[in-house]
């Protein structure tokens, strides 16, 4: 599983969007931060800058509620799980 889908998954539990639209949004939330990369190509320390700027920008640009929330529970989840991200 690539991080996309791992972290896609989780957000559309948050926010109860389809899985695909929430791939979507980590992938351009990326793409703010670092155009050159792919999320997969994300050190651990830049994914989690994404999660609280990026990322909560574009939920709060689709009126998507509690973003604040979503974005320290997702960064919660990260650093849960951090050991599988550099396993793979």
């Amino acid at each position: 599983m690539n991080v996309t889908n791992f972290f896609g998954e989780y957000l559309a539990k948050l926010t109860e969007r389809r899985t695909i639209a929430c791939n979507g949004m980590i992938r351009l939330a990326v793409l703010d931060k670092h155009p050159t990369k792919t999320p997969d190509q994300l050190r651990y320390t830049e994914l989690k800058d994404i999660f609280g700027t990026t990322l909560k920008s574009r939920l709060e640009n689709v009126s998507i509620p509690n973003t604040e929330k979503i974005s320290k529970e997702i960064i919660s989840y990260l650093v849960r799980n951090q050991s599988l991200l550099t396993m793979a």
